[in-house]
């Protein structure tokens, strides 16, 4: 089957229920991002910096990096493709509430193991994190890392059941539970502070998180016995065995550290910096963070379930068609959404961040290293969708190797930029080696699906070349439709000399003004060179907007 009909004849349908569900996940992350910035933005009023702050960040920087890879999709989707291929046909269900049961409380043994350990460890654990807390931020923190820690149980087992809702293809629930911790969270820092002023903070902060924790447990477990029949017990021969279950629990590990090649990376070219780099890449991470998540990570979410389904069935055919499908609304979507970062970079950076004690140079500095995380962009978007079909095939090897080789190329890369390019550079050549290291794990990830699917289908194509051509013509075309009203308005933009000819007709505007102009610019251009070179992906999408807009004006 060529690229073109699959592309034009069989898609279709599959991309407008992909459409559908990536939408929806999409719309829950951003809600959930500017959650996460009020709770983030709130505790710098409450806490300030200082001790407290030294002592209370040290301690949520562990439960953060878990609440980011147990809270957000990264474990249940190993879960979540064992689950499907051992539940069998879509229809009959029979086996998945004794195994989602059998899981729960082996997970819930291993997981309370390691959250005792570190209560009884969490002076030393902490100490590790940071070692540069004094003696008192040390004492205070570790009472506050002992009130957070319980959120890693909580949060396992919650995730636990976003992958038995994700077998039934039930996504809003768990794409809602980081806008419920998120909630939770503001809410008992907000209690804390008005019971006991400032001071109080911290505990509640700590408190908050495990509280969270209970309220996504809570809510998916609540629904799972809600979507799960009560049925009669399974044939005990059609049950794994004990030894299988927990075979399936010891892979989750490999998983997780699949899916947290981004986190790792960029927390590896963030160690490689020094002094007020770290703040630049840091600021840049954030920014960055928010087309991660609404592309690579809904898309993976929402191809999941049905890959694995299609893997246990043994139709690879299918599953090709479908995977390929969801790469190619992966770069659909993320090679214009870095084009366009790539544009609105300076402004957005100045708007940002350019007041008070943030000067024109910290600007520069974050502009610099966010230009250089973008080529990432792409790459996580494909990556996480090559995840979903390592995962529904049982690859968890495969996307484990894919993130080590990534982490020690980004380690080793950025240690090479660093002593051999000039010191003004250096904010950037961390970020570029992350860059190139995700890029080298989407390779890794997209050579060893094909050699995996290559017994069932010889000269398997996953990509196609000329869809990824049309999407980057588009993107280009949007980033230049960005920089000309960026220009017209006389905003800082990239490539200032070559616009020059370009008038400014707009000076003085509220920088939102600009920067919704090159938005809405950038995604009109994109939208029309994609239906000029005839985009089967960009036809389904419109349509399935239209279809939205007139069911909304109907009602």
């Amino acid at each position: 089957m060529s690229p073109s009909a699959h592309g034009t004849a069989a898609c279709p349908p599959a991309g407008g229920r992909l459409a559908r569900t990536a939408g929806m996940l999409a719309l829950f992350t951003l809600l959930s991002r500017v959650l996460g910035l009020v709770r983030d933005t709130g505790m710098a009023w409450l806490v300030g910096c200082g001790p407290l702050a030294d002592a209370l960040v040290a301690a949520l920087r562990l439960p953060h990096l878990l609440r980011r890879l147990l809270g957000e999709g990264s474990l249940s989707m190993t879960l979540t493709a064992w689950l499907v291929r051992r539940d069998g046909a879509r229809e009959s269900g029979a086996l998945l509430p004794a195994l989602a049961a059998a899981l729960f409380w082996r997970l819930a043994l291993a997981l309370g193991a390691l959250v005792l350990l570190g209560i009884l460890a969490a002076p030393q654990l902490l100490a590790c994190l940071a070692p540069a807390l004094t003696p008192d931020a040390l004492a205070g923190g570790s009472r506050l890392l002992r009130l957070c820690l319980p959120y890693v149980l909580l949060a396992g087992l919650a995730a636990l059941g976003m992958a038995v809702l994700h077998c039934r293809e039930i996504f809003w629930l768990p794409a809602l539970s980081p806008l419920l911790f998120n909630g939770v969270v503001i809410s008992a820092m907000l209690g804390g502070w008005m019971l006991g002023g400032t001071a109080a903070v911290p505990v509640a902060l700590a408190a908050g998180m495990s509280l969270g924790g209970l309220a996504q447990w809570l809510a998916q477990w609540g629904y799972v016995r809600r979507v799960l029949p009560a049925a009669a017990p399974p044939d005990p021969a059609a049950m794994p065995s004990g030894r299988e279950l927990w075979a399936c629990l010891g892979r989750l590990p490999l998983g997780l550290l699949g899916a947290a090649a981004p986190q790792l990376v960029m927390l590896a070219a963030m160690g490689l910096a020094a002094g007020s780099q770290i703040a630049g890449l840091y600021y840049a991470e954030r920014l960055l963070e928010l087309p991660l998540g609404l592309i690579g990570v809904c898309l993976g979410m929402a191809s999941l379930p049905r890959l694995s389904r299609l893997a246990g069935e043994k139709d690879f055919g299918t599953f090709r068609r479908d995977l390929a499908l969801a790469l190619r609304w992966g770069t659909l979507l993320s090679l214009p959404a870095a084009a366009g970062l790539w544009a609105v970079a300076p402004c957005l950076v100045e708007a940002l961040l350019h007041h008070g004690q943030f000067d024109a140079a910290g600007v520069r500095a974050v502009t610099l290293a966010l230009w250089a995380y973008l080529p990432c962009l792409p790459a996580c978007a494909l990556s996480r969708c090559l995840l979903a079909g390592c995962n529904a095939l049982g690859a968890v090897r495969l996307t484990a190797a894919s993130a080590l080789l990534a982490l020690l190329f980004a380690l080793a890369g950025g240690a090479g930029l660093l002593h051999s390019m000039a010191r003004d550079m250096n904010v950037c050549l961390p970020a570029a080696a992350a860059s190139a290291a995700l890029w080298l794990q989407a390779l890794c990830l997209w050579r060893g699906l094909r050699l995996r699917l290559r017994p069932y289908l010889p000269g398997t194509c996953l990509l196609d070349r000329q869809a990824v051509a049309r999407h980057a013509l588009a993107a280009l075309a949007a980033a230049a439709a960005a920089l000309v009203a960026l220009r017209l308005c006389g905003m800082p933009c990239p490539l200032q000399g070559a616009l020059s000819a370009v008038p400014v007709l707009l000076p003085g505007l509220p920088v939102a003004v600009p920067l919704a102009l090159a938005i809405a610019a950038g995604c009109l251009v994109w939208a029309c060179v994609l239906v000029l070179c005839g985009d089967a992906d960009a036809r389904t999408l419109l349509h399935r907007l239209r279809a939205k807009l007139q069911g909304d004006s109907r009602s």
